[in-house]
């Protein structure tokens, strides 16, 4: 299936366009489900009642898995990952984020590693190295987002630089290639710069949008800001659900779901 309609269409069917990010942090983790576990203990008991939860809800229309967050914890860790995507896979999109991107045939090797080991709908990608380290992630069915305009204060020093005679920036720049090379966007919710984003590209390019949350973002701008055509894009939220518990108390599962159900209050007036 074409990934922008699969998009589309479980946004649609779950009337929104929420997705989780999945970042284990042990110290938040263990401090709700007790202390001295492994790791292989404590990810998967841990994520999957929240992910079920979720789901069965209809609070989230794709999971984006952090592969740092799981690869810290070696081997446990990426057997956890793996644990997550297969029971995970085919039920909701699942976006791989691993900022990839390195030279050509070492991003074949990435994109490999991305779409038929991992099984990943999507995945994340740096695109600094040019079309030759993006294009080998660009496959039928699957959708690389270039990172573009980011969540973090650093985004400052280089994707905002005014290039081309000071015209546009890096970001703007990234953007104009994305609908070129029909991948989507990383966009961050913490910038204005979504709103120009979404106008230059027609709104017909797939934003993955984090920074709502724990890093506040602007729902209410993003929202206005895709509100031409939403169920394409995905705005991600991971620790502010995940450990909601730790401000709410109660089961981390009831409160992510109600974490979610505030996020959600907001982004289902576009639907």
């Amino acid at each position: 299936m074409d990934i922008h309609q699969l998009l589309a269409d479980k946004a649609e069917e779950c009337k929104t366009v929420l997705c989780f990010g999945v970042d284990p942090d042990m110290p938040k983790m263990e401090a709700a489900i007790g202390h001295g576990k492994t790791a292989e203990q404590t990810i998967t008991p841990y994520f999957h009642p929240i992910i079920e939860k979720l789901l069965d809800e209809n609070a989230i229309s794709a999971l984006k898995p952090n592969y740092a967050y799981f690869a810290q914890y070696g081997f446990v860790g990426l057997y956890a990952l793996e644990d997550i995507i297969s029971h995970y896979r085919g039920k909701v999109p699942v976006i791989l984020d691993g900022k990839r991107g390195d030279i050509g045939k070492s991003s074949e090797a990435y994109a490999r590693e991305a779409y038929d080991f991992w099984g990943a709908d999507a995945v994340t990608i740096s695109p600094y190295m040019g079309e030759d380290s993006v294009k080998p992630f660009v496959r039928d069915g699957k959708l690389a987002y270039m990172l573009c305009r980011t969540s973090n204060p650093g985004a400052r020093d280089f994707e905002e630089l005014a290039v081309a005679g000071g015209k546009k920036t890096v970001f703007e720049h990234v953007a104009a290639r994305a609908m070129e090379w029909k991948t989507g966007l990383v966009v961050g919710a913490t910038s204005d710069a979504i709103k120009k984003l979404a106008k230059a590209t027609k709104n017909e390019v797939p934003f993955l949008i984090p920074g709502v949350g724990s890093q506040g973002g602007d729902l209410e701008m993003v929202m206005d800001a895709i509100k031409a055509n939403p169920a394409i894009h995905r705005i991600n939220a991971s620790s502010s659900i995940a450990y909601a518990y730790a401000k709410t108390g109660g089961k981390p599962a009831d409160a992510a779901l109600a974490e979610a159900r505030k996020l959600n209050a907001v982004i289902r007036k576009a639907f």
